[in-house]
């Protein structure tokens, strides 16, 4: 069967050249911004690209061609067990702008070594020792496309996606105890990184019971056209974020609360305050919300209030989730919408407009307002103010 550029290859080929130039671009930057996240990102890219390769070619009838069907045998394209791990560190790096490998984190990439040791005995026992009389590979089978291979490796990835998944979860209940402002920290980019992931692992599982035969190219095709581009989809959003993120890279590492909160190591537990002690600070930290109305800094911090009352942190977190039974966002966030509300009734939105009575109310973001506003009353701004309006002209 002669070499020719099917349309499966040609669609195919079009992810793979893109995967490569995004990941050629994000080491660039990477390098050129020390910036950990382009590496990781990078380097995830450049393995997905080479997993769809022996598919690419196939289509086109490589593996059944001599010469070019050897090159595909002994080459390990997909590598499972790497491109885990490296998801699962591209996650850690996003959150944590100090993290850095650590002794024992290079113990997730030893599977991976180990295949790439067994395709390494595979190649040297066949090609130079047995001399082409071949003793792997006398099935005719690509070893990438083996069954244990193929299912260990999806199991590898999905525990690596809920690993990613739990870091990124314990990140935003840091992030929501410790800033009024949280809702603009938690970054929109790994949540929609993290669904890729799950996108990934479920096209994969489904596939996997439909047609378990992995070297059935033909059936197999809808399958690697869907992973391609899910991490397209990684690739562009991916760069795209960090187009957007590197300018003001330096400037928020150095100044941003937002910045310290991220890189800092996961938060010590709150203290737990006495009955007594409870009853003393409860009404000095409502009268630092109501009387000083420390809730109108858009960037407050638990720190800052600490700062306020002379103690801890730990302390004063302790304070607001046994005393009123919220963490520090949500505590914060009542009190900004309780304002809105008060400057609804005294019929301020008919000289401003809602964005800067919000605005003036603590909040940094029109999305962030209007998220907290829905959840907290369970109606719009808008739909709040007109069931206000209505309830006025009955009264009247």
């Amino acid at each position: 069967m002669e070499f020719a550029i099917s349309f499966q290859t040609a669609c195919l080929l079009f992810f793979f050249i893109h995967g490569l130039l995004f990941a050629g671009l994000l080491a660039v930057r990477g390098r050129e911004y020390g910036h950990q996240p382009s590496y990781w990102l990078s380097l995830f890219l450049t393995l997905c690209s080479c997993y769809i390769v022996p598919f690419m070619l196939g289509y086109s009838g490589w593996y059944a061609k001599d010469g070019y069907r050897e090159v595909l045998f002994f080459v390990p394209f997909q590598q499972f067990f790497l491109i885990g791990p490296v998801m699962y560190f591209y996650t850690r790096s996003l959150l944590d702008a100090d993290f850095r490998l650590s002794g024992r984190d290079w113990l997730h990439f030893l599977p991976g070594a180990a295949y790439l040791l067994y395709s390494l005995v595979v190649f040297v026992t066949d090609v130079w020792v047995l001399d082409g009389d071949y003793y792997f590979y006398a099935d005719g089978r690509d070893k990438d496309l083996a069954p244990w291979y193929q299912i260990s490796g999806l199991l590898a990835m999905i525990v690596y996606s809920v690993r990613s998944l739990r870091t990124y979860n314990q990140y935003r209940k840091r992030i929501f105890a410790e800033l009024s402002y949280a809702d603009t920290v938690v970054f929109s980019w790994v949540k929609q990184y993290l669904v890729a992931l799950l996108g990934i692992m479920t096209l994969r599982i489904i596939f996997l019971l439909l047609l378990p035969n992995f070297g059935s190219f033909g059936r197999w095709f809808w399958y690697y056209l869907g992973f391609a581009a899910l991490y397209y989809f990684i690739a562009l959003a991916g760069y795209t974020n960090v187009v957007k993120s590197l300018a003001p890279l330096h400037w928020r590492r150095q100044n941003s609360p937002a910045a310290a909160a991220v890189e800092e190591k996961p938060a010590e537990k709150s203290l737990v305050a006495e009955p007594a002690e409870m009853q003393t600070w409860k009404p000095i930290i409502r009268a630092l919300m109501e009387e000083d109305r420390l809730y109108e800094n858009p960037t407050l911090t638990l720190n800052d209030v600490a700062d306020q009352l002379g103690i801890t942190s730990k302390q004063v977190s302790g304070l607001i989730n046994q005393g009123f039974q919220q963490n520090f966002n949500d505590f914060v966030n009542g009190y900004r919408v309780a304002a809105v509300q008060a400057k609804f009734a005294q019929g301020e939105q008919d000289q401003f407009t809602i964005l800067s009575i919000a605005l003036a109310c603590g909040f940094n973001s029109k999305t962030t307002f209007n998220r907290v506003f829905k959840r907290v009353t369970a109606r719009t701004p808008v739909q709040y103010l007109a069931e206000m309006s209505k309830g006025k002209g009955t009264t009247s």
